[in-house]
């Protein structure tokens, strides 16, 4: 980990503990950071963007003036719990942010766009998690690429730009050996004007790193996009003529039948599953 960020990171990252609480960032942001288990409520703020709030809270914080940093503000993931069995796993497990902050180092070391990680902190009693939290520095001007496909501001011109650019950086963060494992459009964000455009990827926290990531882990991240009228075209872009993109479609419509069952099988055991508190 430590050769990674290093390598990756403009900064050299700094470990703090005050208490139970733990954890590493910008030298600069260290106090502050040490000061997020004690965010309040929302502020009643427009300037602020509130992403999310349940069950991960997620919002832009303002960074006091006075440290001097080129961020006016980062963006905060609060990771909060689905169910009580992800809690009591956490002790036999790294936290959710740090797995967001060394996925942002594993991409920034392969060239691959993400908000910079600014720090990262946990606070554990007895093993299980309590509060972990992951920050960045904002990304301005942006629009989801489930935005963009559901406006198409640029019409055909500008789609096919934006698939090419989504199959370039999926298919490089595939061959560095990364599985996002939550590819939605959502989840992938486009900055610039046409002809100038850029590719984030965000909400890390899932991404699991491989030697080698085949083709069938591939076929279910982007089976994720939800892209279906363009699945052909986009499955021929990705492939660059180094996959079948006939194979590499029959196996992400395969993945698509089968969350779709596992839909509708969720939806029947809700009951259940309330009833018994999973």
């Amino acid at each position: 980990m430590a050769r990674l960020t290093l390598t990756a990171l403009p900064y050299t990252p700094q470990r703090f503990r005050c208490g139970r609480v733990r954890g590493f960032g910008h030298p600069q942001l260290v106090t502050f950071l040490q000061s997020l288990p004690a965010l309040g409520p929302l502020p009643d703020d427009a300037n602020l963007t509130v992403y999310r709030e349940h069950p991960n809270l997620v919002r832009e914080v303002c960074l006091p003036p006075e440290l001097g940093l080129p961020w006016a503000c980062m963006v905060v993931k609060r990771f909060g719990w689905r169910g009580s069995q992800h809690y009591l796993a956490s002790p036999f497990k790294r936290s959710r942010a740090l797995k967001a902050y060394r996925t942002a180092c594993h991409l920034l070391t392969y060239g691959l766009h993400t908000p910079l990680p600014l720090g990262v902190c946990e606070e554990r009693r007895w093993g299980f998690v309590q509060y972990n939290v992951y920050a960045t520095a904002a990304v301005t001007d942006v629009v989801t690429l489930q935005q963009y496909c559901a406006l198409l501001p640029d019409g055909p011109s500008g789609l096919e730009e934006v698939m090419r650019l989504v199959a370039a950086y999926t298919r490089r963060m595939h061959d560095s050996g990364l599985w996002h494992r939550d590819l939605v459009s959502s989840n992938l964000l486009l900055t610039g004007p046409p002809g100038h455009r850029q590719v984030y990827l965000v909400d890390l926290n899932r991404a699991r790193r491989l030697p080698y990531v085949p083709a069938v882990l591939r076929a279910m991240d982007l089976a994720r996009l939800g892209w279906r009228e363009w699945l052909p075209q986009f499955c021929a872009l990705y492939s660059a003529g180094r996959f079948s993109a006939t194979r590499l479609l029959w196996m992400m419509h395969l993945y698509g039948r089968w969350r779709t069952w596992r839909w509708h099988m969720r939806r029947v055991l809700k009951p259940l599953r309330v009833r018994l508190r999973l």
